[in-house]
């Protein structure tokens, strides 16, 4: 695009909060006992051992397009039945090779005002900032990252002041924080994406 005059790419190393935790406490009427009733037994370490074969690939490339595919479209997909899709689906979660996440309007939850931090501390306090980060209520991503910082965080606060309070009273008090930018995110114009690309056709 000619428009684009720069870009600056970096890889995200660890995942402190995010992701299929990302804005659960805000998002959930149940207690944690409730979601550990509610959650089945799965395996810890399967998903070490396994190996996506076609057929797995396929249903990751279609549930990237549409997670909410009916399990008739996601049979179209791969070529099986629809019981022989969900047996599938459910190996693979007990796995923990696929999950699934809802995508949330913070604004919806009282938190309209969201920021980006890039955060810079010394690498042996990396692990220990990422985790007291993953703490905070008003977090909703934070991870190790590549770069000129080493730490990237998202924060969703109910109002600017909310938002310098979160900076000036919680990050302020993290003494391992040595350098912060701050970027307010204005509009969102897509939030989860197509990671894996459109199913074979």
């Amino acid at each position: 695009m000619a428009q684009v005059k720069a870009v600056s790419a970096y890889c995200v190393l660890r995942t402190y909060f995010g992701g299929a935790t990302a804005w659960a406490p805000r998002a959930s009427a149940l207690s944690t006992e409730q979601v550990t009733r509610l959650r089945p037994d799965r395996a810890t370490d399967a998903a070490a051992h396994l190996l996506p074969d076609d057929v797995d690939k396929a249903l990751f490339a279609a549930l990237a397009v549409d997670g909410r595919s009916s399990l008739r479209v996601l049979a179209e997909a791969t070529g099986l039945s629809t019981s022989a899709v969900q047996r599938r689906l459910e190996h693979l979660r007990a796995a923990k090779a696929l999950y699934f996440d809802v995508d949330i309007d913070t604004a919806a939850l009282g938190y309209p005002t969201q920021a980006m931090f890039w955060l810079s501390v010394p690498p042996s306090e990396l692990a220990n900032v990422g985790t007291e980060l993953a703490e905070h209520e008003e977090i909703a991503f934070a991870a190790a990252t590549t770069g000129a910082t080493n730490l990237a965080a998202i924060v969703g606060c109910r109002s600017i002041d909310d938002l310098y309070h979160y900076i000036e009273a919680r990050l302020g008090a993290i003494p391992a924080v040595r350098h912060m930018e701050t970027a307010p995110i204005i509009h969102q114009y897509k939030r989860a994406g197509n990671v894996l690309g459109a199913p074979p056709r």
